[in-house]
């Protein structure tokens, strides 16, 4: 059952939580990183099994996300089903970091506190674009 909360934002963070596609997810999944970060886990608490690479099955219903095998958050029905089907734990990992991009990045240890530091030009969808287009080679006019 979900519980609605109401939070203060300033103008800043306004901004930030406006660009973001699920707001509430985000802040679901922030505060379970913390969470888990405060009670120093770096070890699964669940049944690891084999056909998910010796890590928790990665949705289990009323269950809280496990940071220490699914990092980059928990995958969606439709990887993990495209996972069973092609047993590609690596693609499972890569697909759940590009579906998951608007959570916390821990690779970059970049946090929304500072987030402000980090040169923009034209906000995420900007950046997004401009990322897409290097990786296929268009250059600007």
């Amino acid at each position: 059952m979900r519980k609605v909360t109401t939070i203060s934002l300033d103008e800043k963070t306004a901004a930030i939580a406006k660009s973001l596609p699920n707001f509430s997810h985000f802040v679901r999944e922030c505060l379970l990183r913390h969470h888990a970060s405060l009670m120093n886990v770096d070890e699964c608490p669940f049944n690891r099994v084999e056909r998910f690479g010796n890590r928790c099955v990665p949705r289990v219903v009323n269950r809280p996300h496990c940071f220490v095998c699914w990092p980059h958050g928990k995958p969606s029905e439709t990887l993990v089903k495209n996972f069973l089907a092609h047993q590609d734990l690596e693609r499972l990992d890569e697909a759940t970091k590009s579906e998951n991009w608007h959570l916390l990045n821990l690779d970059q240890n970049i946090t929304v506190q500072n987030s402000a530091e980090i040169a923009s030009n034209g906000g995420v969808k900007a950046n997004l674009w401009g990322r897409i287009k290097a990786k296929l080679g268009y250059q600007q006019k």
